[in-house]
């Protein structure tokens, strides 16, 4: 399977999206925008498509980071900066709050945050 992943900063803190109880993919545990890469999509187009689905937030040009493969699935990273908090989640988390890196939610998926970590360190 094939995934972007797209980290929004805001003041030095990420933005993290709590995935409902009923979410199919890991329920009830943080991430960052994650989503699903179409067939004969591009990666820098699906991370745009992602973050309007599941935050309402509109970007043009969010950065690339990083591709990297993880148990047999191909990730895209990218980040990007916001100055606004105007978010609006869809049904497949519940909430949202932006985190300080010495603050992270225990139930972040530990692949994320050892590339968030990454980031932090080379900003």
């Amino acid at each position: 399977m094939k995934y972007c992943v797209h980290f929004i900063f805001k003041d030095n803190k990420v933005l993290l999206l709590k995935r409902t109880l009923t979410n199919p993919f890991y329920p009830g545990i943080w991430t960052p925008v994650i989503g699903k890469i179409k067939p004969n999509e591009k990666s820098n187009l699906a991370v745009i498509r992602e973050t309007k689905e599941e935050t309402n937030i509109e970007l043009d040009n969010p950065q690339f980071v990083k591709h990297c493969t993880f148990d047999n699935d191909d990730y895209w990273f990218y980040q990007s900066k916001t100055k606004g908090s105007d978010i609006l989640l869809n049904h497949e988390n519940d909430h949202f709050d932006f985190f300080e890196k010495d603050n992270l939610p225990d139930n972040l998926w530990s692949f994320f945050k050892a590339e968030l970590n990454d980031l932090w360190l080379l900003s």
